[in-house]
């Protein structure tokens, strides 16, 4: 087995002759394209523009930066330039890290011919799948409990991978800039040169979604959606009224019939679990008088619960955080909340991504005597699937890509321009790839956690243990920071995985999958890492490794035939079993071929 080191060294030497090769040929290249757009007149639209609406500001909305159509001088040219290679660079990071190093890794053969080892799908399959996604489909929990204390974990939908789409238009510049991004060394160049960093085009240059409009009031009195299997969602344009100590929100029709509805939905992005609170929507008729606003507001509101299956990290982003995104982020922070069944301590959690979805006070919906008068409000929240989002459901083309640079920028992190720590400083011979190892703790521990961290050392690793316990009660803002100082996150399938979020563009996850659980290891963890524009990599362990051979026996249906007991006692059974019974004695040299495979992807 190569020596890491003596890899590393080789690599350097490698970027540091491209580096002076390349230089001057990118100077000039992109000198060339400034002269021939700054001369040419020829200006592509701008990335959120569109030929559909027309934006309708709200009275009290913080205008936005969109440039003036008329006059433009040549720096506004110029600079509108700039904002566009900044997003061609963007999509040059999702391009790169969307599935086509795999060939490289191949090189790498597993040891022992029970080896199982997954790694990222090539691009075209994952557009072919993009093209038809599948069907929405209800996750049910079969768990003995009802309320908030339940099995961490269940069984998710099968999701496909983003797949970003790019403007005719923009075509010849994409080209070019493929050019200019294609190697890593380039990219550090057009960095260092011309954009330093590109620390300010985010803050001037159009980002994220177009401006909100302002809904059309519908022609029927017929508000609400039931018909999705995962979710139910109202959404009333026009003059909306909430009362939160009845949990109620009316709908004044524009014209009002004698026919009134009345609907009642849990507001959450999972409609079949029993216990998340109820809203009532009503359509009011003639004969029903409506109750007097006594606080009128401008800006569009989004009443949603919390409960749940949340206080699981896992469950606090499949359940709220990313259906929030989905469907508040639009407003571009102009949006209240208004929350029922609040829970404080999520509130305080999730503050900073709370915050940068809304720049409005969050409102607690059942301790609320105010009537509220909106023009816009939505019941509920969408939902694409466990942990997913698929662009071609949602009108803004959302993907879950955009919610971790979302989630990055909320935290202050890296710009998405930055490589991985490792890439970041390649030409420090002393440097070493960092892994965070998450110890759960309770259930599905690894137990010999002292000797997987020598075997990560001696791949060369430098590894940041962590305990799950902690992270969950310390600081977010904090752990964020630690996530993103690593190339690699490597755990046992569970909530853990979860803060993969806050790694950087190209980061690698290290999946351990326990005895029993490889159905829905993809899932939950495989599908939205590839999507975030991450690296997965599959570890399922034999039954040696799992200490419920020592228990149960080779002989024993747990052991021999795990799918047997699924089929027999559904899920609660593998929760009961295979999720809670069960801790991790990892074989490193079994274990091997699947660092290797880490350590190309960061290389």
């Amino acid at each position: 087995m190569g020596s890491p080191k003596a890899a590393r060294s080789k690599a350097g030497q490698g970027g540091i002759w491209r580096r002076r090769v390349s230089a001057p040929f990118v100077v000039v290249l992109v000198a060339a394209v400034l002269v021939l757009v700054a001369f040419t007149g020829q200006f592509v639209q701008g990335p959120d523009a569109s030929s559909r609406f027309t934006p309708v500001h709200v009275e009290d909305s913080i205008p936005r930066r969109v440039p003036a159509d008329q006059g433009k001088t040549i720096f506004r040219v110029l600079f509108d330039y700039l904002c566009l290679v900044h997003r061609v660079l963007v999509v040059a990071d999702r391009f790169r890290y969307a599935g086509l190093e795999t060939s490289d890794s191949s090189r790498q053969e597993g040891e022992g011919s029970d080896q199982k080892a997954e790694t990222d799908e090539s691009l075209d399959e994952a557009i072919r799948e993009q093209e038809q996604p599948p069907e929405d489909t209800t996750t049910e929990y079969s768990g003995k409990e009802s309320g908030p204390q339940v099995q961490e974990d269940e069984e998710g939908i099968l999701k496909e991978a983003g797949n970003a789409e790019i403007h005719p238009q923009k075509s010849c510049l994409l080209v070019i800039g493929s050019v200019l991004v294609d190697t890593y060394t380039v990219r550090q160049i057009l960095t260092n040169i011309l954009f330093w960093n590109y620390w300010w085009l985010p803050i001037f240059c159009q980002t994220g979604s177009a401006p909100y409009t302002k809904c059309t009031p519908p022609s029927s009195t017929t508000v609400c959606d039931l018909s999705n299997l995962r979710f139910d969602i109202c959404e009333l344009c026009g003059d909306a009224r909430t009362i939160g100590q009845s949990s109620t929100v009316m709908y004044v029709p524009h014209t009002q019939t004698s026919d009134g509805e009345e609907w009642s939905i849990r507001a959450q992005s999972r409609k079949n679990l029993p216990w998340i609170k109820k809203v009532t929507v009503k359509s009011l008729n003639t004969s029903q008088p409506a109750p007097r606003c006594t606080s009128k507001h401008a800006m569009p509101a989004i009443v949603f619960a919390l409960g749940g299956l949340t206080a699981n990290v896992w469950h606090d982003f499949s359940d709220v955080l990313v259906p929030l995104f989905l469907t508040a982020r639009e407003f571009d922070g102009d949006v209240q909340f208004l929350i029922t069944n609040n829970q404080p301590w999520f509130t305080k959690k999730y503050s900073t991504i709370l915050s940068n979805l809304t720049r409005h006070a969050i409102i607690d919906f059942d301790s609320d005597n105010q009537v509220r008068c909106y023009p816009h409000v939505i019941v509920g929240l969408r939902s694409h699937g466990d942990l997913g989002i698929y662009p071609n459901r949602s009108p803004q083309n959302y993907t879950m890509m955009d919610f971790r640079l979302f989630v990055r920028q909320a935290y202050g992190l890296a710009a998405p321009e930055v490589g991985i720590p490792y890439r970041a400083d390649r030409d420090d011979p002393d440097k070493k790839p960092r892994v965070m190892l998450i110890d759960r703790g309770k259930t599905r521990r690894f137990v010999n956690a002292a000797y997987i961290i020598q075997g990560l050392e001696w791949f060369g690793f430098e590894v940041v243990m962590v305990d799950q316990n902690k992270t969950d009660s310390s600081s977010l803002d904090e752990f964020a920071q630690l996530v993103d100082s690593c190339d690699a996150i490597m755990g046992a399938h569970g909530a853990g995985l979860t803060n993969m979020v806050f790694l950087r563009s190209g980061g690698v996850v290290v999946h351990v999958v326990p005895h029993g659980v490889e159905f829905m290891a993809d899932a939950f963890y495989g599908a939205p890492a590839r999507d975030m524009g991450l690296r997965h990599v599959k570890y399922s362990i034999s039954p040696e490794e799992s200490t419920l051979l020592e228990k149960y026996g080779w002989n024993h249906t747990v052991i021999k035939d795990p799918e047997a007991v699924r089929s027999s006692g559904g899920l609660e059974k593998v929760g009961e079993v295979y999720m809670s019974e069960q801790d991790i004695v990892l074989n490193m040299t079994r274990f091997g071929p699947i660092l290797l495979k880490a350590i190309d992807f960061i290389m």
